[in-house]
């Protein structure tokens, strides 16, 4: 019985070590990867279709290209419908997903390993809701959109709209395998998180319901996911409005985010 603990014991052991310099080497391998130059015809592609990318400033802009590097190494793009993923593409759709990884600590979502690309709209045939769809995000699964409408959220910088941005923030939504518009926060802030969320939700979906105008797309009304994929499009976009209407919730999106685009938007409408 001793030796068979021993023998428990040690493979134990043995997992934790491989693990342990598994992480390391990954992150080594991360690293270097950031720290590679990107293709001057690649960030004339960003330049071009991310227009946020113009108000960072340039360390963010700097680190902004790192992780581009990291998150095209590791995710895959496919084509759907007889569209043929291109490097605009592929760099054009990383650089919205890595604006929500600025700045904190993060994993390059973990659970993501396929970007699938429709040129428009589209219909799921595993999905039972009318009409075409934008984009979409799957628990351990792939995140889907629209081409034409990750383009035009890129190049419009301050409408709160933004596909990739709204999906992409369900993906930290569901990084602890549950999409409920709680991702992973420090645990210092899960009661504010709680408190004011709940606030605001009730309250755009009490406007959405009487069809009164609200600073929130009221789809954000939907549930608690959608409302927190929703606020993170303003949050990005809307800074100086989404501040002035929601102070609450946009210092609790600041300190998950661990940024204040509104002092670095300053040239901004809104």
């Amino acid at each position: 019985m001793f030796k068979q603990s021993i023998i428990l014991l040690l493979i134990v052991l043995a997992i934790i070590v491989i693990y342990y310099i598994y992480a390391y080497l990954k992150n080594h391998k991360r690293q270097q990867i950031r720290q590679l130059e990107l293709p001057s015809q690649w960030l004339d592609f960003i330049k071009k279709n991310v227009a946020i990318y113009h108000f960072l400033p340039i360390g963010l802009q700097q680190e902004l290209i790192g992780h581009i590097n990291v998150f095209l190494a590791e995710k895959y793009f496919s084509g759907h419908a007889g569209l043929t993923v291109t490097n605009e593409m592929r760099v054009t759709i990383a650089a919205q997903a890595c604006l929500l990884l600025l700045n904190r600590k993060h994993n390059y979502y973990p659970h993501l390993k396929t970007i699938m690309i429709y040129p428009a709209g589209f219909k799921n045939p595993n999905h039972e809701g009318p009409g075409h769809h934008l984009g979409e995000s799957w628990v351990r699964g792939p995140v889907v959109l629209s081409w034409a409408d990750a383009l035009h959220g890129g190049l419009n910088p301050n409408d709160g709209e933004n596909v990739v941005i709204h999906e992409f923030a369900h993906q930290l939504d569901q990084a602890d395998g549950a999409g409920d518009g709680r991702p992973m926060i420090e645990g210092g802030q899960i009661r504010t998180w709680g408190k004011v969320l709940s606030k605001e939700f009730k309250s755009l979906s009490i406007k959405a319901k009487l069809r009164n105008r609200a600073f929130f797309n009221h789809y954000g009304a939907t549930n608690p996911a959608e409302f927190f994929a929703v606020i993170s499009e303003h949050f990005f976009e809307q800074p100086k409005t989404f501040k002035r209407k929601h102070p609450d919730l946009y210092l609790t999106l600041k300190n998950y985010y661990k940024l204040d685009p509104v002092t670095w938007l300053k040239s901004k409408s809104n």
